[in-house]
């Protein structure tokens, strides 16, 4: 919904925002193990908003947020060990690009079944006809 896009939520209830913001760094940084003081998750979390607000701002907060916890649980990538922009940016970047294809893949699916119901309904449009020729 337009409601729950970080641009809307930006203009419309900044302050709820940031928080969310706050609460997702504080809960990646337990997540990962680390202790930072206070002075770091808040500069983390400014710079996490400033971003979400200027290069990501059609995805969700829930969106980061799986973004984030899928991120931290990525053995493969080998990268999930630190907290910082480069980090966070990957990870966003990853789930955009993964959104966007799951995205073309339920398109192509909806557009086959569409096709699918337009011959078959035709194909019984025919037989009809054909039915009520031979009446």
């Amino acid at each position: 919904m337009k409601q729950d896009k970080i641009f809307f939520r930006y203009k419309h209830d900044t302050s709820a925002l940031k928080l969310d913001v706050y609460n997702l760094m504080t809960k990646s940084y337990i997540e990962l193990g680390q202790k930072p003081d206070e002075v770091q998750i808040r500069l983390n979390a400014k710079l996490l908003y400033e971003d979400l607000t200027r290069y990501h701002g059609g995805m969700t907060i829930s969106e980061v947020e799986f973004a984030f916890h899928t991120g931290i649980r990525d053995a493969d990538e080998g990268t999930s060990c630190f907290l910082n922009v480069r980090q966070w940016s990957v990870w966003l970047k990853k789930h955009k690009g993964n959104a966007v294809k799951q995205n073309q893949i339920m398109n192509r699916i909806g557009w086959g079944a569409t096709e699918k119901n337009q011959i078959g309904t035709t194909i019984n449009r025919a037989k009809i006809k054909s039915n009520d020729k031979t009446k």
